[in-house]
């Protein structure tokens, strides 16, 4: 007596035949491989395995035929016995589920380019405008996998993308790699592609390409261009005979020690003139310094000289300080505030106007302002984790200070006559036994 592929206790394979014949239920051919037969009369080729998380699974594949068709979607006895091993051997040798390959067919081979695009503008929400147009020139950089499909990329294919770029840009390559990295991730998590991600740096392209970064990296790190704290209020003074929007923007940025991007994209709606205060979203935040590790807001408490240079600004649009080069309104481009620092006859960046101010606060004894405080106006975190997750002031009033004492340095206010108001002294702090 034969029942479902068996005489006995003897195991019998299926013939082409009985792939027509066969009535309703389920027909063990053998490796996995079934033959299921519906009420319908409709015959399906499935795969029945333990996957990798040890439970048993069934994947449906294909229309199972007498004969050979030449269609993906049918499938004769022979070509559905040679899938069946194909779903063996990946998955004991290489750990590739099944299901995973269906899936991958079933995209119908997408290509790097359509599912970069699709995928790195979830990456860059709650982010500000720059973020996306880093992630679209990183994929642009690597136009040599832009035909190819998502699922047949390999690290060989990794590999010889990021040569053109290596050596020549070898910051922008490494940013470059993190970011493919992060977007093999996703194409593997929603089961695009299987195996390693070829973008991969431990235990892949690290043995392969010579470090960016270290003692031994291809860029050797060169500190930001500044200038002794003596010679920012000449500065100050030059700017202030350039008419351009350009050097309203440095000024501030300069009074504020605010990063180059935050101050070159700080809008109205984040001014606050009533508290004198201005809060920069933690989107536009280089630095995390929430307790779960995400960024947050910071607020800037601005002086009286930067908000006199801030309400002399023409409110024409969404942005304080809007590019004078750009057709459209839009942020001034980072390069501006640099070249307008260099025409003013100075050799400095805005970044580098972040270090002369520490300098400053350090070495004026007058003052003698705490280390944290200048910390907090640079936006830097203070404190290991221990100490963060006892921490939840901002100082703003003691940064107001900071900051204020630094503009009446760099660019000393004047009353209505011209004249120079007197020093402003700190009290001094008695001690008491």
């Amino acid at each position: 007596m034969t029942t479902n592929g068996k005489v006995g206790n003897v195991k019998v394979a299926l013939n082409p035949n009985q792939v027509k014949s066969k009535q309703s239920g389920v027909h063990a051919d053998g490796g996995g491989l079934y033959l299921v037969v519906r009420e319908s009369g409709d015959r399906i080729w499935a795969f029945r395995f333990t996957a990798l998380d040890g439970k048993r699974a069934q994947m449906e594949f294909a229309k199972a035929v007498e004969c050979s068709t030449g269609r993906a979607d049918e499938k004769s006895l022979a070509e559905a016995r040679e899938m069946a091993r194909d779903f063996r051997v990946d998955l004991k040798r290489n750990g590739i589920d099944p299901r995973a390959k269906k899936r991958i067919a079933a995209t119908d081979g997408k290509t790097f380019k359509a599912f970069a695009d699709e995928t790195y503008p979830n990456f860059c929400k709650g982010r500000c405008d720059e973020e996306a147009k880093q992630w679209a020139r990183a994929i642009a950089d690597m136009a040599a996998l832009h035909d190819k499909k998502i699922s047949e990329i390999d690290t060989d294919d990794a590999l010889a993308a990021l040569k053109t770029i290596w050596w020549q840009k070898p910051i922008t390559a490494d940013r470059v790699r993190q970011r493919l990295e992060r977007i093999f991730d996703a194409a593997k998590a929603l089961k695009l592609r299987t195996g390693d991600n070829p973008f991969a740096w431990r235990g892949n392209l690290k043995s392969l390409l010579p470090p960016v970064r270290g003692k031994n990296g291809l860029h050797k790190k060169k500190g930001y261009a500044s200038m002794p704290y003596a010679k920012a209020p000449a500065l100050m003074t030059t700017l202030r005979h350039d008419a351009l929007t350009s050097a309203r923007c440095v000024e501030v940025g300069i009074l504020t020690v605010a990063r180059s991007q935050e101050v070159r994209t700080v809008e109205w709606s984040e001014i606050d003139f009533d508290k004198k205060q201005w809060l920069i979203p933690a989107a536009k935040m280089k630095v995390k310094k929430g307790e779960d590790g995400e960024a947050k807001d910071h607020l800037v408490p601005l002086s009286d000289q930067a908000i006199a240079i801030i309400k002399s600004m023409p409110k024409v649009g969404r942005y304080v300080f809007p590019s004078e080069q750009a057709e459209d309104h839009q942020p001034m481009f980072a390069n501006a505030l640099t070249g307008c620092i260099k025409r003013a006859g100075f050799t400095a960046t805005m970044h580098g106007m972040r270090k002369t101010f520490r300098n400053w606060g350090a070495d004026v004894r007058e003052h003698n302002f705490r280390r944290e405080v200048l910390e907090f106006c640079l936006a830097h975190r203070v404190g290991d984790e221990a100490e963060l997750s006892y921490w939840s002031s901002d100082m703003i009033e003691r940064r107001r200070e900071a900051l204020q004492a630094w503009a009446d340095f760099i660019k000393p206010r004047t009353n209505t006559s011209g004249e120079q108001p007197p020093e402003r002294k700190r009290p001094k702090l008695k001690l008491v036994a």
